[in-house]
């Protein structure tokens, strides 16, 4: 899984990124950016640099070759950790909510992060720290971020879409009483992704081995339309993407389909 996080607002334009592997790994990187005087973890084209880079031991170095299509960029992570004991199946950042301040345009402080170990956890990005966990009874095949909170959404192989409250207080403590919440099962196989509605934090849309896409609004439990969203029968649909008032769903049968909303 990957999550990327950028600070448009940032005279640097700044980005990190999150990745997780099967193993459970969670790792922090500094995304090289066009410019080459960036020394975060960019790299410059030059022999020189690239020889240096290389001999430096440091959390976040970087080396660069040449190739026919431009220069590939290798860099190290600036923060690394196992934060679960299996398959890392959801990253998404944490909810910044200090829009309309002069911090608005700060890189996000917490990552949220699940897993196929059932479990649940927010970091706190600077110091890599767990400040909250939650266990869950089933697998997390998918992830999702409401898009003004920190409230998140998850697909399961038992067929069933899970909502969870991941904000904090800041001592690791849950910011609100409810912690699970289950809608009404309804695909026929594995959720294969989940993807929150970028304008409505009511809106969510689900995709399944069942072939089928489902759009759903949290404040019921069915979904609002099911749709099939692949060729023919027994194709598995698995993944999705928000449009500008459509919805773009991928699967098994190699072919992506557009949905309007």
């Amino acid at each position: 899984s990957v999550a990327l996080a950028g600070c448009h607002g940032a005279a640097d334009g700044k980005q990190i990124m999150a990745s997780g592997d099967w193993d459970g790994g969670l790792a922090i990187w500094n995304v090289p950016g066009s410019s080459n005087d960036d020394d975060e973890g960019d790299t410059t084209g030059s022999k020189s640099s690239s020889k240096k880079r290389k001999g430096n031991n440091s959390n976040s170095t970087a080396s660069s070759s040449s190739n026919k299509g431009g220069t590939i960029q290798e860099v190290q992570p600036i923060q690394s950790l196992r934060a679960h004991s299996s398959n890392i199946s959801g990253l998404a950042w944490g909810y910044n909510n200090n829009s309309g301040s002069s911090s608005s345009s700060s890189l996000p402080s917490t990552l949220l992060t699940g897993s196929w170990d059932h479990g649940l956890k927010v970091y706190d990005v600077s110091r890599m720290d767990c400040i909250l966990a939650l266990n869950g009874s089933r697998v997390v095949t998918s992830l999702s971020r409401c898009s003004n909170s920190d409230v998140v959404a998850t697909g399961s192989p038992d067929c069933t879409v899970r909502l969870w409250d991941m904000r904090t207080n800041g001592d690791g403590s849950s910011g609100s009483q409810i912690a699970d919440k289950t809608l009404r099962q309804s695909h026929k196989s594995w959720v294969s992704a989940i993807q929150w509605s970028p304008t409505d934090p009511f809106v969510l849309a689900t995709t399944s081995h069942d072939g089928t896409l489902k759009v759903w609004d949290i404040r019921s439990s069915l979904p609002l339309h099911t749709v099939r969203a692949t060729t023919n029968k027994g194709d598995k649909s698995l993944c999705l993407a928000f449009g500008d008032g459509f919805i773009y769903s991928g699967g098994s049968d190699c072919v992506v389909k557009k949905f309007a909303l």
